[in-house]
């Protein structure tokens, strides 16, 4: 079963060595999602609410070229550059998510770029 990379041609194409996702069998697994667009420009500077919309829409494309949807999403890891951002973040992940809740492990950490609030990965699990 070949390895399938996952390039939504509503996202940018990264400049970095990777691709915005992979899918094996039925397996989708997404690189850590950041608040940008497809002219890889920064979505909502400053406002933890408007990126966390943005890296799940951008996660959600990534999951949908990959035959997955949010309900598929079996483990997410989120990324906060600042934890006191969490109960914020958390209001937007959870009207995304409902209640086919995945597990998840949220760390603090510095991000790639000082404008980046928030990063967030997923992995899913298809019928396929």
């Amino acid at each position: 079963m070949p390895k399938i990379q996952l390039q939504p041609a509503s996202m940018r194409v990264p400049p970095a060595p990777y691709v915005p996702g992979t899918k094996r069998g039925p397996f989708v697994f997404t690189a850590g999602q950041v608040s940008v667009d497809k002219d890889n420009k920064v979505v909502g500077e400053g406002d933890i609410r408007a990126q966390t919309r943005q890296v799940l829409k951008n996660i959600e494309a990534v999951l949908k070229e990959g035959g997955a949807t949010f309900a598929d999403v079996m483990k997410t890891t989120v990324y906060l550059t600042d934890i006191k951002n969490f109960a914020a973040m958390n209001e937007v992940y959870a009207e995304v998510f409902g209640k086919d809740k995945p597990g998840r492990t949220t760390v603090e950490a510095q991000l790639a770029s000082p404008k980046f609030l928030v990063e967030i990965e997923a992995i899913a699990v298809t019928k396929d």
